[in-house]
C-alpha cells in the first residue's frame, strides 16, 4: 500500500486503521539523534524477523518521507520490495539462526 499525499492529510492514520481492520502489526521507526544507516539496518532485521522467524505475523512497515534521511533507505526498501531481501543484511550466524528458527514452522504448513 503506498499512500501518497500532502502532508497532514492523514496517510498515517489511513494506513493505521487499515492494518488495525487487517489485524496487521505496526512497525515504524524512531529517528533519534544520531540515527543512521546502522540503525536502520537493525530496525530492518528487527522487521524482517518479526514478519518472518518470530511471530510470523503479518506486519506494516510504516515509512513516512521525512524518516528517509539516507537515500540508502530507499534502496534497502526498493530491494525488499523487488528481491524479498537485503543483500548482506543479515550475518551468516544469523542466517542460519533465522533459518533455524522458521525451518519447523515451515514443516507444520506444509512448505519446503
Amino acid at each position: 500500500l503506498l499512500l501518497v499525499g500532502v502532508g497532514g492529510s492523514g496517510r498515517s492514520s489511513c494506513a493505521r486503521i487499515c492494518a488495525c481492520m487487517s489485524e496487521t502489526a505496526e512497525f515504524d521507526i524512531a529517528l533519534t539523534k544520531g540515527y543512521g544507516i546502522d540503525a536502520f539496518r537493525e530496525d530492518e532485521k528487527k522487521f524482517l524477523i518479526s514478519a518472518g522467524a518470530g511471530a510470523a505475523k503479518a506486519t506494516m512497515f510504516l515509512l513516512n518521507d521525512t524518516q528517509i534521511i539516507n537515500e540508502t533507505f530507499l534502496e534497502d526498501i526498493n530491494n525488499i520490495l523487488n528481491a524479498g531481501e537485503v543483500p548482506s543484511l543479515f550475518p551468516n550466524d544469523e542466517v542460519e539462526r533465522v533459518i533455524g528458527d522458521t525451518r519447523a514452522r515451515a514443516k507444520e504448513e506444509g512448505r519446503s
